[in-house]
Formats: structure tokens, C-alpha cells, sequence
């Protein structure tokens, strides 16, 4: 029984440690631009939110450490002491990381520490001895206040004779429900002040159930796509940073080919003998790395110029990419011919939102079907365009074939041997990879030979002369490449995963093979300067460089906001978990002992990173 009483003794300071630490969380936004955008349903999010998600760090220290010494020991001062000890350190870590969050506009994590801790760092910060005096007075002021709440909490208790635990757990399950269900409409229903403002609670992952509310009728697809987003000042993002300046320019259309999960091993003459030749007229860039290791963040990547780190900013402020709206402004014909849905992710909104008509998906039993229809449809808007209007168009298409790693059964297979499916249950370190990977050949070599119509169909037109086509991967797909155990893509940020092939097709161009670092960031700002005639630097609007450039793109950014990565020179890896954790491995993905990052370059290209918030 006395056991009992010292549990929910501590379990009454558990709930005033939660209202400290949510009291710290709205501080993350009182202190943001975000505020300006708050309403009643965002604050109603928010606090219920901020309280459910407080109470669970506020738990960590009870469950972890209070509890086990009460259990153990039945020592009620040993285990109160180290109870506020913890509970003021967390306080003191809240504190500090909103102070991270409100400079750098994300959460204490392993970059953060490297960047303090590693070499150059004591030149970025050089704190001012007030500064150290400031510190000191923030812990013993958590340290008093939270020896001020134990103590507070058991004259109550011993007033009361009540901890009121169900109360406060069953509050803690209705706040947590109230705040998820909030979210998951949310997301579906594109409500800024609770998207936006879900960001400030430092690793909170709400619940979001897209499919299932439109499936339930919550929200229409159509609506989904064409939500209103409100004007674009009611934004904390700058994106451009400038505003674009133009030269007049005779207009080129524009085709731009991605293949989902494109290996850059299988760009052979064997296994494409289409695209292979087709590059070997244009410009190769043998040195390519995507945006990302997912068809989310390259395609973002590609359009956008930016990392998609930015996703759920830009999702719920209606920013759509320059490269778009530059196009749409002088009146190209503007298609896409996805294979794969472009509402899932949702591609038709962050990308076409302002392109009316735009086409979602591509009627197919198969993939194959839906690959081979859509070329077929290409080839028909080629054969139907007005020519006689003179209008560029700008046209992406995007193959799914080599994701789905699916071969047509009555089709020959040119490489053997090769599984009859993708068997992802007898993946393993030590299996043979080339039935697999002799299945994703014959694969991708299907997809060659589609491609191989379009390029036939764009020269018989006689627009190869007028026409800038680019050829390229959304990210890579490994064949368990490093020996780790990794297949597919999405898990890791090895060259396995996200270096593609890429070739650029401009009229009168020489051929050429370049071996310099380019990237997906590149893209855009290349068709707006080489195709639409803009001015501005790329750093206006971009993270890429013109491909053309041949400096060193080093500090890479691929991933997005919860797990991203920098690539640095000879493509050492420098990825921050979403636990926060930061590892540091070689293109192999061996872990590097001893590694120094330099915190003068990290702290640039965190720099780099947050280039589009005001």
C-alpha cells in the first residue's frame, strides 16, 4: 500500500510537469510567424495537441526511472530527487530547442549538436559571457520550479488524498483523440492553422487518413485537388526570394520522361537500346543524384527546385512551383501523362494546382497497361495538337513499369533467369540477386521500348529541332548493391538509391558526357533559363545550379523534413534520423569512425535548407 501512495505522489507531479512543458510548446508558437495564421479550430488543435503530446514526455521520466526505483527500492526521496532531476532537465531541453526551432525552423536533432560541438563550431557561436550567465539562470529556474511542483503535488496529494489518475489518464486519451481525429480531417481538408501549426510540437506525428475520409465522402477527391489555399502573402515562406525577370525568347516545348525507380545500372545498350542511343546523340550527365530516395521528394525535387523538406509548408499554402507558373504565363500546354496516380502522392494539387484540366491517372488493368496506354495517349496529342496556334507545350510522362518490377507473363523474357514476380518474402543478404534483378531488366527494358515511341514520334514530327527533352529517374531501386540488406528504395541515401540517369536533349546541342555532380534541384532552373529566358540567378528561386555549372555541388540535401540527408564530397553521407540521431557513413553505407563535420560548412547548408522561410 505505501508503495501505492509514493506512485501517485509522482504521478500528481506528472501532470504539473505536463503543463509546464505545454506551456513551453504554445511559447515555440507565440514566437512564430505561424501565429498570424491561427484561428479557432487551429487553437483548439494546437492545445489539445500541445497537452496530449506534453504528457507523454512528461511520462518518459515516471515510467522510466520514478516507477522502477519505487518498485525496486521503496525509496520515495531517492527516487523524488531523480525525478526532478530529469523532469528539470527536459524542461531546460525544451527550452533549448525552442530556441532551434525558432532559428532554423526545425527540432533539436544531431546536426544541431555537430554544429555546436564539431570542428569550426565555436566560430558560429560565439556567445557573449551574459549568454553562458542566461543558461545558468534558465536551469535553476526549471530546477527550483520543478522542486517547487514535486513539492506542490504531494501537499496536495496529502491534503486531498486523491492523485486523480484516471481522471488525468482518461483527459489524456480524449485529448490525444480530439488532436489525431483534428489532424487527420486536417490533412484531407488542407486547414492551414492546424497543418502548419502541428510542425511547432518537436516529433509529433499526427495521425492522417486521406483515403479513408474521401472514401467515407468526408471530402470529395475533386475538392481535395482544388481546395482554396487562401492568397499567397498569408504565407511564412519566400519562395521565390525574388521576383523573376525575363528576355524575350522564341519558346521550345518541353518533354520531360521519368521513370519511377530507374537503377542506373540498367542504363546499358542492352537492356535500352532506345534511350541508350537516343543519349548518345545529347548531353549525358553520368554524375546525377535525385532529391530523395522516394517518388515524393524527387518528383518535388524536379518541379520545385527545392527540397522536400518544405512539402507540408508548400501543401498548405497553395505555393506551386516556378517552373509551372512560369509556363503557364506564356500560355504553354501544359499535360501529364501519369501512369501512376498523381493524387496519391498528391501531385495533381502541389504540382497542377493552377493548371486547369490536368490528368490524374492513366486507365490500365496492368501497369504495363497503364504504361502503354499512356504512351499511346502521347502519341495522340502529338497527332492532335493545333499546330496552326503555335503553342509550346510542356508534356511529363511517367513510367511505373520498373517500380512495379512486372513483366506481361505472355511476353518473352530477354534476361535469364528471371523470377515471374517480385518475390519480396525470400529477399535476403546472402540470396543470388540476379533473378530479381533479371525480372527488373525485363522491366525496364519494356519501359525502353515505349520511350523508344515517343522519341520515333518526336522526330517523325520534326520537333527534335524545337523541343528540349530530358530524360531522367525519380530516384534509383537497389539490388541489395551495398551487401546490407537494402532493397528497393526509400531506405537509405546510397548512390544505390539515388543516382539516376540523366539526359538532356537541347536542339543543336553537341554531344557530350559529363562527370561533375548535377542533381535534381538542377532541372528547373535550367528550362527557366535555357527554355524561358530568366534572368535571375537560380539561387532567387532555387537549390540547384544550371546544369551547365560545373562547381561542386557539395552539402547535398535529399530526404525530407523528418528523415533528411546531406551528400557531401566523394558522397559521404550525413543523415539525420527521424530520432534525431546523426550518422555518418561512406557511400557503402560503412559507418565512418572519428568523422569531423565542419561546422562552418553544416551550419551554410542548414543555411541552404531554410532559404525559403522568411
Amino acid at each position: 500500500m505505501e508503495k501505492r501512495e509514493m506512485l501517485k505522489r509522482g504521478f500528481g507531479y506528472v501532470v504539473f510537469s505536463t503543463l509546464v512543458i505545454a506551456i513551453q510548446f504554445v511559447n515555440y508558437l507565440l514566437k512564430s510567424p505561424q501565429l498570424e495564421l491561427m484561428d479557432f479550430t487551429g487553437w483548439v488543435f494546437f492545445l489539445t495537441a500541445a497537452l496530449s503530446h506534453a504528457a507523454l514526455f512528461a511520462l518518459l521520466p515516471y515510467l522510466l526511472v520514478y516507477l522502477p526505483l519505487i518498485l525496486l527500492t521503496a525509496k520515495e526521496k531517492l527516487a523524488s530527487i531523480v525525478h526532478v532531476l530529469l523532469m528539470a532537465f527536459l524542461n531546460v531541453i525544451a527550452c533549448l530547442n525552442g530556441m532551434v526551432f525558432s532559428l532554423y525552423k526545425f527540432h533539436l536533432n544531431g546536426f544541431v549538436l555537430d554544429l555546436y560541438f564539431g570542428e569550426g563550431g565555436d566560430e558560429i557561436f560565439n556567445f557573449d559571457t551574459s549568454i553562458y550567465l542566461y543558461a545558468c539562470g534558465v536551469v535553476l529556474f526549471f530546477l527550483l520550479l520543478n522542486l517547487f511542483l514535486s513539492w506542490l503535488s504531494g501537499w496536495l496529494y496529502a491534503k486531498r488524498g486523491k492523485a486523480y489518475v484516471l481522471p488525468s489518464v482518461l483527459t489524456l486519451v480524449g485529448l490525444l483523440l480530439v488532436s489525431n481525429l483534428m489532424h487527420a480531417y486536417a490533412a484531407v481538408a488542407q486547414l492551414q492553422s492546424v497543418k502548419k501549426s502541428a510542425t511547432h510540437l518537436p516529433y509529433y506525428f499526427p495521425l492522417t487518413a486521406n483515403r479513408f475520409m474521401i472514401r467515407m465522402g468526408v471530402v470529395a477527391q475533386e475538392d481535395l485537388v482544388s481546395a482554396d489555399f487562401g492568397t499567397k502573402e498569408n504565407t511564412t515562406l519566400a519562395y521565390p526570394r525574388q521576383e523573376l525577370i525575363s528576355d524575350s525568347v522564341p519558346l521550345k516545348n518541353v518533354v520531360l520522361i521519368a521513370i519511377d525507380s530507374w537503377n542506373y545500372l540498367s542504363f546499358t545498350e542492352e537492356v535500352m537500346p532506345n534511350v541508350t542511343a537516343f543519349a548518345d546523340k545529347n548531353v549525358r550527365y553520368e554524375n546525377h543524384l535525385s532529391s530523395s530516395n522516394g517518388t515524393r521528394g524527387s518528383i518535388f525535387g524536379l518541379f520545385f527546385s527545392a527540397s522536400s523538406y518544405y512539402w507540408n509548408d508548400f501543401d498548405v499554402s497553395g505555393v506551386t512551383p516556378v517552373l509551372v507558373d512560369e509556363l503557364a504565363k506564356r500560355n504553354y500546354n501544359i499535360q501529364a501523362f501519369p501512369s501512376a496516380t498523381l493524387n496519391s502522392p498528391n501531385f495533381a494539387k502541389l504540382l497542377f494546382y493552377k493548371v486547369k484540366g490536368i490528368r490524374h491517372s492513366t486507365e490500365g488493368v496492368s501497369v504495363y497497361d497503364r504504361d502503354c496506354q499512356l504512351t499511346k495517349d502521347f502519341v495522340e496529342y502529338l497527332d492532335q495538337r493545333d499546330t496552326s496556334a503555335h503553342q509550346p507545350f510542356f508534356s511529363f510522362l511517367f513510367y511505373d513499369l520498373a517500380h512495379a518490377i512486372e513483366y506481361p507473363k505472355d511476353k518473352p523474357k530477354r534476361f535469364l533467369p528471371s523470377w515471374d514476380y517480385s518475390d519480396y518474402v525470400n529477399l535476403s543478404n546472402d540470396m543470388d540477386p540476379l533473378p530479381f534483378w533479371n525480372l527488373y531488366r525485363n522491366s525496364v527494358s519494356a519501359v525502353d521500348s515505349l520511350v523508344g515511341v515517343v522519341l520515333r514520334k518526336l522526330e517523325e514530327e520534326h520537333l527534335l529541332d524545337e523541343t528540349v527533352i530530358v530524360i531522367t529517374g525519380d530516384h534509383g531501386q537497389e539490388f541489395n548493391e551495398n551487401h546490407k540488406n537494402y532493397w528497393g528504395h526509400g531506405s537509405n541515401y546510397s548512390p544505390a538509391q539515388i543516382h539516376v540517369p540523366f539526359v538532356y536533349h537541347y536542339p543543336q546541342a553537341q554531344p557530350s558526357i559529363f562527370t561533375y555532380r548535377t542533381t535534381h534541384y538542377d532541372f528547373s532552373p535550367t528550362i527557366l533559363h535555357d527554355v524561358l529566358g530568366v534572368k535571375n540567378a537560380p539561387s532567387d528561386y532555387s537549390m540547384g545550379k544550371l546544369l551547365s555549372d560545373t562547381t561542386f555541388r557539395d552539402w547535398h540535401i535529399v530526404g525530407d523534413n523528418l528523415n533528411y540527408a546531406f551528400i557531401v564530397e566523394d558522397d559521404v553521407i550525413i543523415e539525420k534520423k527521424p530520432s534525431g540521431y546523426l550518422e555518418i557513413t561512406d557511400a557503402r553505407l560503412n559507418p565512418i569512425e572519428g568523422y569531423k563535420i565542419n561546422s562552418k560548412e553544416l551550419n551554410v547548408a542548414i543555411s541552404k535548407l531554410n532559404m525559403f522561410y522568411k
